[in-house]
């Protein structure tokens, strides 16, 4: 009775049959303990081989009538003296031996009657498949064929090219933004602005009614609940900016009355920036400036960096700009857009800036060597021009005549 084992799938990818098969190697036969697709166990005693050792092997399948012999080459896997076992591996099978085999242990399997030529018929099978061959694409033909091929490839590249010129552009134009560019908060015209406060609470009896005031010129009058008056004087030549309060208003001490700005004083900018971005400025820094009219100024000097004195509000600071344009008095107040720009202070900046002055004079002495062989080659074509004096040409006389 056929007795079948199998193992496990991490010991073994087929089942072992314990089978009538012949084993011959070098003439002699070996003791065949199972037999399978992928290879064969032999008795410890019968051969002397150690791992990885590859014999050349005959298989023989006893038949009716007639015995099939196979040859075949196996590797020595493992000897395990202990389970009198050699576990060897065929290897270097052909298809058709592969074929041959596994027909050979499926007759012995259902009891088939094998005869000769059923043995032919399984060699000559053809087990490898055929590769399909995929026909060329037609060339096109013509030179306007040709050429409109090749235009389109050579569009593809180049759209492919701009797209990722693109993306790229797009990475660093945000990469730039996120670690050099400080966008200003609460950027504003303005100037030097003086604000007059009422010193008590009372009447106002006089506001100085003109659009410009002279040092010294009473500014507004207040008449107390008592009936004494206090009298405020301008302090400078100023223009009166804006007006709170009209004669024969009650006020209260500490009130806004009258805004003035020196007639002297210019228009500037300013913007406040985060506490943690201060020392960026220290650095180095530019700005961009854009006007509610549409109107950009870059590269604008910053006139006074932001301080510890300039602290405006909690974790802001102060930062001074210069205009870049005229203004007039009635954009005081007026909004605009600022963007600072740290990256010249920045350690990269700093490298870009180094290049670009060791560039320039590189430059500049290359054009001076330039220039020199130039006035070189130019010396002996002036010294043989003949003089002129008042646009005649002087010729030279002999001294004898």
């Amino acid at each position: 009775m056929t007795k079948i084992t199998h193992e496990a799938e991490v010991q073994r990818q087929h089942p072992r049959y314990r089978l009538p098969v012949k084993c011959i190697h070098n003439g002699m036969q070996l003791a065949v303990v199972d037999v399978s697709v992928g290879g064969i166990g032999l008795r410890t005693g019968s051969l002397d081989v150690k791992a990885g050792n590859v014999l050349d092997l005959t298989l023989a399948f006893p038949f009716s009538g007639y015995e099939l012999t196979l040859p075949i080459n196996a590797e020595v896997r493992y000897v395990a003296e202990e389970h009198n076992r050699i576990g060897l591996r065929f290897v270097d099978v052909s298809p058709r031996q592969h074929s041959l085999l596994r027909f050979m242990l499926d007759a012995y399997l259902s009891g088939e009657v094998v005869e000769a030529g059923d043995v032919l018929d399984v060699v000559s099978r053809r087990n490898e498949g055929k590769t399909r061959e995929v026909p060329p694409k037609p060339q096109p033909q013509g030179f306007a064929a040709k050429l409109a091929h090749h235009g389109r490839s050579v569009a593809g590249y180049v759209g492919i090219g701009a797209v990722t010129l693109l993306l790229v552009g797009f990475i660093g134009a945000s990469l730039f933004e996120r670690l050099y560019l400080v966008p200003g908060q609460a950027a504003q015209i303005t100037a030097d602005l003086v604000t007059v406060p009422a010193p008590s609470n009372g009447q106002l009896t006089f506001v100085a009614a003109g659009n410009e005031v002279k040092a010294g010129e009473p500014l507004l009058t207040i008449q107390g609940s008592q009936g004494s008056s206090i009298v405020i004087d301008s302090p400078c030549s100023c223009v009166v900016q804006a007006r709170y309060s009209r004669t024969a208003n009650f006020v209260r001490e500490g009130m806004p009355i009258l805004t003035l700005r020196e007639k002297s004083s210019t228009l500037y900018i300013t913007a406040s920036v985060p506490n943690d971005q201060v020392l960026r400025f220290y650095k180095g820094a530019s700005a961009v400036i854009e006007y509610a009219d549409g109107t950009r100024v870059k590269e604008t000097n910053i006139e006074r960096l932001p301080s510890f004195e300039d602290h405006a509000a909690a974790g802001r600071f102060i930062v001074k700009l210069a205009p870049g344009r005229e203004l007039g008095a009635s954009t005081i107040g007026q909004p605009v857009s600022v963007v600072f720009n740290t990256f010249s202070g920045s350690s990269i900046g700093s490298a870009v800036s180094k290049l670009q002055t060791a560039a320039s004079w590189a430059g500049n002495r290359i054009a001076a060597i330039f220039n020199k062989g130039s006035e070189v080659a130019n010396a002996p074509k002036r010294a043989k021009e003949p003089q002129t004096d008042n646009g005649r040409r002087l010729a030279g006389l002999g001294s004898g005549e």
